[in-house]
């Protein structure tokens, strides 16, 4: 090649690369911080040590695996959800002190609480004062709706109610038949048998109540108090530990009626102590038959991947924090004051529990409850005290 054109040729590819737009470069990020989206939070205040440990550590298990659930498969581009367990040591000034805690935390925009009623009902005012919306997983005590917040939606149906469902099942088909519901003073029993009596007693029933102190009162004592009033059916409205050994000391006495328990007896030690006992009774229970609800097959599969066993305490804990989640998605809801108004402003919510709405008290407008029968190799699912489809 000539050297004149060698260079004619290169002034040229100069003077069109000037006249070319100059392409920008692609550059690698920057290395540094990771970029994280904020959080917002469920408070979980329960009692998480001493004797009711494991009960506690149910409910943080089941908001846990909600929260999981929704970070894995739902979440917002916007934000993730986290849990924040709260010790209230079965203290109520601590259980009271513990929504001030989770007032500090900007990112806490609900509660999920408490374990027992006194907790729940010693932090009740905090709770409002906060202005912190509050689920209530697992108490049943009437008093927890009663106190006039309107921060408070509890999910299973309170303890008269599920009283009044129970008599409304069981009893019914058995038209006339004298009923005896049984209750031991103490913090839980008697407003149930309250409410079973004053179904029973609107179905036609002659019922009545019959209270004892427990601490003075022998099972034999009890059971012949009872069969003085001739009773064909016996509603047991109690904890199984309690009743149990009056149920036993019945039929020991020649009871050959039928029996009937509250949710108290929903438990192991039913089926290992007094199944033989209470064969085929109807036993009450907030739990629906998780395996046969359509909505949650999958949710289900998850959740016992998480939990092992799920339990009644895990499962509505689980429910709660659905409720919260799906408060806050509904309205775009990012603070405790949103969330709230979002509650408040009303509607279905469907939970892995059940579907929910609630009435001006914060109890469920639909409450429902689950009857099995008992069986020397467990608890048979039978029916709902109300049918709405929710279970198949």
């Amino acid at each position: 090649m000539r050297r004149r054109h060698f260079v004619g040729c290169a002034a040229a590819a100069v003077l069109a690369g000037r006249a070319l737009p100059i392409k920008a470069q692609t550059l690698p990020p920057p290395i540094g911080a990771p970029q994280f989206l904020p959080q917002l939070t469920i408070a979980v205040n329960v009692t998480l040590s001493g004797d009711l440990q494991k009960y506690g550590n149910e409910i943080v298990k089941g908001v846990t695996a909600a929260v999981d659930e929704t970070n894995r498969f739902n979440a917002p581009v916007s934000h993730v959800w986290g849990v924040r367990p709260l010790d209230d040591r079965d203290d109520p000034a601590l259980a009271a002190a513990n929504a001030n805690v989770a007032a500090g935390d900007s990112t806490v925009v609900a509660i999920v609480g408490n374990l027992s009623a006194a907790m729940t009902l010693a932090a009740l005012r905090r709770y409002a004062n906060t202005g912190f919306a509050v689920v209530v997983p697992t108490v049943t005590a009437d008093a927890v709706t009663q106190r006039g917040f309107h921060n408070v939606y509890r999910l299973p149906a309170k303890d008269s109610t599920a009283g009044r469902l129970f008599a409304g099942a069981a009893l019914e088909g058995k038209r006339g038949v004298p009923a005896i519901a049984v209750a031991f003073d103490g913090d839980y029993g008697y407003e149930v048998a309250q409410g079973f009596v004053t179904e029973a007693k609107r179905d036609g029933h002659p019922a009545d109540v019959l209270l004892f102190p427990l601490k003075s009162t022998t099972p034999p004592a009890a059971a012949r108090t009872v069969l003085d009033r001739s009773p064909q059916y016996v509603f047991l409205a109690g904890k199984t530990a309690e009743l149990g050994p009056v149920a036993e000391a019945l039929r020991a006495a020649g009871y050959r009626g039928d029996f009937g328990a509250s949710d108290g007896f929903y438990n192991t030690q039913t089926i290992e102590t007094y199944a033989s006992v209470l064969d085929g009774a109807y036993v009450a229970s907030p739990l629906p038959p998780l395996t046969r609800v359509p909505s949650a097959v999958q949710l289900v599969t998850d959740f016992e991947r998480e939990v092992s066993q799920v339990t009644a305490f895990s499962a509505y804990a689980y429910g709660a924090a659905q409720l919260l989640i799906s408060a806050s998605q509904r309205a775009n809801a990012t603070t405790r004051t949103t969330v709230l108004r979002s509650l408040q402003s009303g509607g279905v919510f469907t939970t892995i529990v059940g579907q929910f709405g609630f009435n001006i008290s914060g109890d469920p407008l639909i409450p429902n409850i689950y009857l099995y029968t008992v069986h020397k190799d467990g608890f048979k699912y039978d029916r709902p005290a109300i049918r709405t489809g929710f279970v198949l």
